[in-house]
């Protein structure tokens, strides 16, 4: 973890190429990935950085972050979640009650539910139903 940590304290914005614009004759300049900016990607994703806090440290639009980084956003984030699933399944075997309850209300759909019984009158008769529809 403490590699996590120093990659992601060394990360800065990566500028785009400068592509002339006559040639183009569009705007803004296409972003061109690299190893550097893969990395960068991934790291953040397993932390759990939001795609937009990605896309603004690349100095990208979020659907150009999804466009090129897709494969390193969806593995970054798998990891993300099994690192967190581990800890709560290490809690849970351990006897922390709430990591048990929530396991099992996640992982094995168990619910809470509470039931209702009507069963007559205190004295045995049975229970009287009167519809009213407001009709005379």
């Amino acid at each position: 973890m403490d590699d996590i940590t120093e990659s992601i304290e060394t990360i800065e914005p990566v500028e785009s190429v400068e592509i002339d614009k006559e040639e183009t004759g569009r705007g803004r300049p296409p972003h061109l990935p690299n190893d550097t900016t893969r990395n960068k990607v991934y790291i953040l994703s397993t932390v759990g950085t939001r795609h937009e806090d990605i896309a603004t440290v690349l100095s990208i639009s979020h659907d150009t972050l999804v466009k090129y980084y897709k494969e390193e956003l969806d593995k970054g984030r798998i990891e993300a979640n099994a690192s967190v699933a581990e800890t709560l399944f290490k809690q849970a075997k351990e006897g922390n009650t709430t990591a048990m309850i929530f396991w099992l209300k996640s992982r094995a759909k168990w619910k809470e539910t509470s039931q209702h019984e009507i069963s007559g009158n205190p004295d045995g008769t049975p229970v009287e139903v009167k519809i009213i529809t407001g009709i005379e």
